[in-house]
């Protein structure tokens, strides 16, 4: 039986703003396996960031904060980590790939200083050894003269290069879980395969765990095991990769694969979702996706619809699942 490696349970983050308390994720649950890849799925604005950045405690203290839920990595709830604790756990047991790598690295230090941070901190490998293993990381993540771009810096290596150096900083502790946050982002088509296989060949070599944020449904279909979809805050759909493409239930599933370019012949206007994603400070009256839904209903408008199982594995959040009492 597959082992559960971390469970988000019940996550509510909240943001203080000028307009008020927003929501941003609301009632959050899912869990990741070992050696598995959770793919999470959705337009921006939607809290997938927000919801992985929340994992390592990473969002702005001073504006946004967890107000309720629950983070457990290997039966311990991050949630109750002081700091001190959670140093030791990110980028050692839990890493994290950021979207824009050219922001994520510091533009005056070495890529050797900064694949070696996380092995002094966590490894307490320091001089030859140290560099010796910054070689080592850079050459499993693919990049030629890897002795020679250890002592470069970030502006001398082209995007895709810096993603992957990106993904050596993640890798350097042999983590456990690994967080990809828009991997693929700003690369063009061709290096956006070569991060993907890259990936897949990480989790073959390492049994890494991986929690995938995109908005991509194609990396979602060559990454993912298991899929959570969503929208406004919210999971509207959770189910494995199969049944997203094969089976999906929710319309906002439905409206994302619909909009897929492959959908269509050339000449031909891309199918789309009408409308675009509400604001967090100004969420529509019971589902937050009536206002684009072409099945919406007057309950829809009316009640926030729970998030059911209507399948053995698969969750909907829609009232189109509900009970007929219910409706």
């Amino acid at each position: 039986m597959v082992k559960e490696l971390l469970k988000v349970n019940e996550l509510k983050i909240c943001f203080h703003t000028s307009y008020g308390i927003v929501n941003a994720v609301d009632d959050v649950s899912f869990s990741i396996y070992e050696g598995r890849v959770l793919g999470i799925v959705g337009e921006s604005g939607c809290g997938k960031s927000v919801t992985a950045m929340s994992i390592l405690r990473l969002q702005d203290k001073s504006s946004g904060a967890v107000e309720s839920g629950e983070i457990v990595f290997e039966d311990q709830n991050l949630l109750e980590f002081s700091e001190q604790k959670l140093k030791i756990i990110r980028g050692n047991k839990i890493a994290m790939i950021f979207q824009e790598p050219m922001t994520s690295l510091n533009p005056v230090f070495t890529i050797g200083a900064q694949i070696g941070e996380s092995l002094k901190i966590h490894q307490k490998l320091k001089g030859i050894e140290n560099k010796a293993k910054c070689i080592e990381m850079l050459e499993l993540v693919g990049i030629p003269r890897a002795d020679k771009v250890v002592n470069e810096y970030p502006h001398q290596l082209s995007g895709g290069m810096r993603q992957r150096v990106m993904i050596a900083i993640a890798l350097c502790c042999n983590p456990k879980l690994l967080i990809a946050d828009e991997p693929t982002t700003a690369l063009d088509v061709t290096i956006q395969a070569q991060v993907i296989e890259l990936m897949k060949e990480i989790r073959r070599k390492l049994q890494t765990s991986i929690m995938l944020i995109t908005h991509d449904l194609g990396v979602i279909a060559e990454m993912a095991d298991d899929v959570v979809v969503m929208y406004s805050g919210k999971i509207v759909e959770q189910c494995g990769v199969v049944d997203i493409f094969d089976n999906p239930k929710h319309p906002y599933t439905k409206g994302l694969l619909e909009s897929r370019t492959e959908n269509v012949e050339k000449g031909e206007i891309l199918n789309c979702i009408s409308g675009m994603v509400p604001s967090p400070v100004n969420i529509p009256k019971g589902c937050s996706f009536n206002p684009r839904c072409s099945s919406c209903m007057e309950v829809c408008r009316r009640e926030k619809p729970p998030l059911i199982e209507i399948e053995q594995g698969h969750k909907v959040r829609c009232w189109l699942y509900g009970k007929k009492e219910e409706i």
